[in-house]
């Protein structure tokens, strides 16, 4: 059928412009429409609505900085929009029907258009869209330049990994919400006895394990959601900034054998309350609470957001083992000589009590692992061997449990510190296999990766790590020295940043904010800080900024003063670029404790580049420590890491 074409008969059946007949009406229409955007024009109603549209723009944009400012309700920018948006249409019908004359404004079909003062009108009203356009942009510049970073801020605020930190709550930038996503805020200690408090924290925990196995549901971690204790915070703004949907929320009295616990559910994006319920209860039925606070939570959730509950975990333990347990945890957890020592006496009152409560003997091992860099050489001679003490308990503790991470993770440790690298690696695997969310294990597993020069799996995990748990200095740390080590100096000061914003008293961030001052030569804020230290009786303020002084200009010998700074602070020996000066006071030492071949291991991998590293590696001081470590046969086994290789069955270089 389409051979035929052109056919006339079918164009003027398909094109009624083709028919003469429609023409003359066509044309009529298409004046009527012209006519009518002229009247518009005319009129100025096009004018009108451009004008109330840019003015209207403005008022929104300064009434929104205005209402933000005084605290107030969303409803009352958005109630003002719809009065704008009602406004405009309004406008539009007054300048259509009515018309401004020197007399005053009558209706436009009394006005004689031989004298109507429209287009003069029409000129007022193209000054003021400019006028509000030049407000709009003034706006505009102001609104972004209160967005932007301010010149001369802190280095790393502009890059995109850098922790933007809150001056109060010092924490990190908000994190995407998962629907299904919960926090746990530490409960409350009602109890009169402020001691009391380790107590209250257990019950927080305990309902956090249980909660986390319960499937689909994303649970923060347990030092995240503790860096908020004792703030006075908005729960919908601890949410936002954990990336959450769900908090709980809840207090602990203790009154002798009594207990009363309440807790209460609550939807982040409203503050609505999802459950809240009271318990009050005998102490030796507190594992019961805890299981029915955390089934009924799972219940909560299943309705609110389709999560199916978790399995009840029946914990048989005695009150008075767990009690101690968690009293000996709480100390642990805070490091020190003296609360060591007492987590030590907790968990083995504990373990004579329950000798088959695992995680008490995997708390002596953890706390056995570490008092030695603490405790004075006294103390430690009463305590016997100690190392010989942490293995078996971590031992004991997997006879009881063989899945119990902790456990696992206290053997891993014990096995790196007998340097024995492929037996901590399999525990470290076990471990997180049991519990891949955990932050503890993971920063011990960083290390281990670090010491053995596994950077790039090190950055990795530490990655992880922080993605999880933000806001634990001691996490931070071990970020710190992975970057340090990766030569990365921006990623390093960003970790160096944020751990000082969170506590600004933790010993270990206090050394490497110094040594990363030092490294990006700003001397001047290094002197400073030096003199803000928690030096404790190991030097003096004076000496550490003698020795940033001559750090900054070594060429001369190092005074008295100077080397005691450097004795204790030995990595300004490198940074000042004095490698034999380093190697002469760490390297001839006898000492060849774990904790010091491991320090030395890390101050050795941490310089990265060409010149440095083949200057340390030169002297044969440093290989033979290497060989002291047992990293060599290790790296047979697992793989050579850059820069090192095998010579022959027996030797080696790192070149």
């Amino acid at each position: 059928m389409w051979e035929r074409w052109p056919n006339r008969q079918l164009v003027r059946r398909v094109n009624p412009f083709a028919s003469r007949r429609s023409l003359p009406q066509y044309r009529q229409n298409q004046e009527q429409v012209l006519s009518f955007f002229e009247e518009l024009k005319r009129r100025n109603v096009v004018r009108v609505g451009v004008a109330y549209a840019v003015a209207s723009w403005v008022l929104l944009q300064v009434a929104d900085l205005v209402l933000e400012n005084i605290g107030a309700p969303a409803w009352v920018i958005q109630a003002l929009m719809l009065v704008v948006g009602l406004g405009f249409i309004a406008a539009l019908v007054i300048a259509w029907a009515y018309e401004m004359t020197p007399d005053g404004i009558k209706k436009e079909s009394e006005v004689d258009r031989s004298v109507s003062i429209a287009p003069q009108t029409g000129q007022k009203l193209d000054r003021i869209v400019i006028g509000f356009l030049v407000i709009a942009v003034l706006v505009l510049l102001y609104r972004q330049s209160g967005d932007s970073p301010e010149t001369g801020s802190d280095p790393v605020s502009d890059s995109e990994y850098s922790a933007a930190v809150n001056a109060e709550t010092q924490i990190l930038d908000p994190t995407p919400v998962d629907r299904k996503s919960i926090a746990v805020l530490p409960f409350v200690n009602m109890s009169s006895d402020p001691e009391q408090e380790y107590f209250s924290d257990g019950i927080t925990e305990e309902i956090l394990n249980r909660l986390a196995k319960i499937p689909d549901l994303q649970v923060a971690a347990r030092t995240s959601v503790f860096s908020f204790k004792g703030q006075n915070l908005d729960v919908r703004e601890v949410a936002n900034m954990l990336g959450v949907s769900t908090m709980l929320e809840g207090s602990v009295r203790r009154d002798g054998e009594m207990v009363r616990i309440t807790a209460q559910l609550i939807r982040a994006s409203d503050g609505f309350h999802l459950w809240s319920e009271s318990y009050d209860r005998e102490i030796d039925s507190i594992f019961a609470v805890q299981d029915e606070i955390s089934q009924q939570i799972a219940e909560a959730l299943q309705v609110s957001l389709g999560i199916s509950g978790g399995a009840a975990n029946t914990n048989t333990t005695d009150p008075e083992v767990y009690d101690l347990y968690l009293r000996g945890r709480a100390l642990h957890r805070q490091r020190g000589a003296e609360n060591l020592l007492k987590a030590l006496t907790l968990f083995k009152s504990a373990l004579e009590i329950d000798p088959e409560f695992a995680p008490a003997w995997a708390g002596l091992s953890h706390s056995l692992n570490v008092v030695t860099s603490y405790a004075s050489q006294d103390e430690i001679s009463e305590l016997g061997d100690v190392d010989n003490q942490s293995l078996q308990a971590a031992q004991k503790a997997l006879e009881l449990d063989p899945n119990l991470a902790s456990a696992l993770h206290a053997m891993a440790n014990n096995h790196l510190a007998r340097f024995q690298w492929s037996e901590a690696e399999t525990y470290y695997d076990q471990a997180l296999a049991q519990d891949p969310e955990s932050t503890d294990i993971m920063e011990d597993y960083g290390h281990f990766l670090l010491y053995s020069w596994r950077t790039e799996e090190a950055r990795q995990v530490a990655d992880r790590m922080i993605s999880l748990d933000p806001y634990v200095p001691v996490f931070r740390f071990m970020a710190m020295r992975v970057y340090h080590t990766l030569s990365n100096i921006q990623r390093w000061g960003e970790h160096v940043e944020a751990a000082s914003a969170i506590s600004d008293e933790l010993f270990n961030v206090q050394r490497q904010k110094l040594l990363y001052l030092l490294s990006i030569e700003d001397f001047e804020s290094a002197r400073e800080f030096a003199a803000l230290m928690n030096l404790k009786d190991w030097t003096t303020p004076e000496a550490m900024q003698s020795m940033v002084d001559w750090v900054a200009n070594p060429s001369t010998e190092p005074t008295a003063v100077q080397m005691q700074a450097l004795a204790f602070f030995q990595v300004g020996y490198l940074v000042a670029g004095q490698y034999s000066m380093w190697l002469d006071e760490v390297l001839n030492t006898q000492d060849d404790s774990w904790e010091n071949v491991l320090v030395f291991l890390s101050y050795l991998s941490s310089y990265a580049e060409e010149e440095q590293f083949m200057r340390l590696h030169a002297d044969p001081r440093s290989k033979a420590w290497l060989q002291r470590s047992g990293l060599p046969v290790y790296w047979r086994e697992s793989g050579w890491p850059p820069r090192c290789r095998p010579l022959g069955a027996d030797d080696f270089v790192c070149e």
